[in-house]
């Protein structure tokens, strides 16, 4: 029971960094529908940290916060997308890739920004009629977003507080 709090209190921690990352980009650092930001890094680490789950849950409750927040409706699309980058990370993280370091961190926030920021979130973005020739520089965007939150993340994890507060 004490374990399931724990988890339950750091998710909610990483939701709420997650919305006040989003806050910060989408009011500095958007150009339509490209935005730079770190906002899924939070997303990352608990699909990393906590499992697929726990990464979905993180994604979408952050997703939909963040959109009532800024005043949008909600996209389920958008919101799909974040959970789906959240679940994957806990996925390539626990079952797919079993080497250790950077490596290992890089491939699976690629994957997960992949299908999810990549795929699945620019077709929400789509939805909202932008052309898919700008939707397109989301890759190379994400490529260098993805490379730049798994260094962050590595670096992270080489903490021995963060990592013992993950695994009590």
């Amino acid at each position: 029971m004490k374990k399931s709090i724990r988890k339950l209190v750091f998710s909610a921690l990483l939701t709420a960094l997650c919305v006040v990352i989003g806050w910060v980009c989408k009011a500095y650092l958007t150009f339509g529908a490209i935005r730079i930001t770190f906002e899924n890094m939070p997303v990352l680490l608990a699909g990393i940290l906590l499992g697929p789950v726990y990464g979905a849950a993180v994604g979408a409750a952050a997703d939909i916060i963040s959109a009532l927040l800024a005043g949008f409706g909600i996209n389920p699309v958008i919101t799909l997308g974040s959970a789906v980058i959240g679940m994957v990370a806990g996925v390539m993280s626990r079952y797919v890739i079993k080497n250790k370091g950077f490596v290992r961190i890089l491939l699976v926030s690629l994957s997960a920004h992949a299908l999810g920021s990549m795929i699945i979130k620019s077709l929400g973005l789509w939805m909202y009629d932008y052309a898919w020739q700008l939707l397109a520089l989301r890759v190379p965007l994400y490529l260098v977003i993805g490379t730049a939150e798994a260094y962050i993340i590595y670096i992270m994890l080489k903490n021995n507080r963060l990592m013992s507060v993950a695994k009590e």
